[in-house]
């Protein structure tokens, strides 16, 4: 597990938005890896939505490819509905539709996915088993590094608007645990836009990158032990 390491990071960031690219050019020059949860029916660049000031983009579908090329790949929904409102074929269409069309996209099986509004309930989570999901993350955060059970109830350790992010950056790379520890880092990348947070979060990754202890991988490497990017 983890190259015989017992600690390790990953980030998994939500909605396929053109902020990104330049997430992903930060993450790529720090060694850090992680995993973009996408929603194939609304990755087109005209379909925008308004944080603030910030106007979002989603990234055309013929691009995305490219753009997450070395990262995992997630399914969010098709069109990121509240999914406990779904039931029957609608509920369908828009987790298994969406694995479907991302793994016929990157040529290979989608094992994750990420709540669209963090909500879910029974229903949603016999479908996601149903498609083959393994692991599924809420917006729980609990600011701790400990390994969850229930993978289909996943939560993070935080967000990088926490108050208390490079504080836990500091305890995880001082800490020496005698058990596997994780720490899991979500988001949206817009919100570095909306929040000018970029520095914030190079900030991180230069206090957390580069250690020897710790494992650099993506959702389905460091949760399910799985090479797949």
């Amino acid at each position: 597990m983890w190259d015989g390491k017992m600690k390790a990071l990953t980030l998994s960031y939500d909605d396929g938005v053109e902020q990104d690219i330049r997430l992903i050019s930060l993450m790529d020059k720090y060694g850090i890896k992680g995993t973009f949860n996408l929603n194939p029916g609304r990755q087109n660049y005209s379909d925008t939505f308004q944080k603030h000031d910030v106007t979002v983009h989603h990234l055309d579908l013929k691009d995305l490819p490219k753009v997450y090329a070395g990262h995992e790949i997630a399914g969010h929904s098709c069109t990121h509905p509240h999914l406990e409102n779904l039931t029957g074929i609608r509920l369908r269409e828009e987790v298994i539709g969406c694995q479907e069309q991302l793994s016929q996209l990157f040529g290979r099986k989608m094992y994750g996915f990420a709540y669209p509004y963090g909500t879910y309930n029974d229903e949603v989570k016999a479908v996601e088993k149903e498609a083959g999901i393994r692991y599924s993350r809420t917006v729980m955060e609990h600011h701790r590094f400990d390994l969850c059970e229930n993978l289909l109830e996943l939560p993070a350790t935080c967000r990088h608007e926490t108050p208390e992010l490079l504080e836990l950056a500091e305890q995880f790379v001082k800490l020496k645990p005698e058990t596997p520890q994780m720490f899991y880092l979500w988001g949206h990348s817009y919100e570095f836009d909306e929040f000018d947070h970029w520095q914030l979060i190079e900030d991180f990754f230069k206090i957390i990158s580069g250690k020897e202890d710790i494992f650099y991988g993506t959702n389905c490497e460091v949760l399910l032990d799985m090479k797949q990017v």
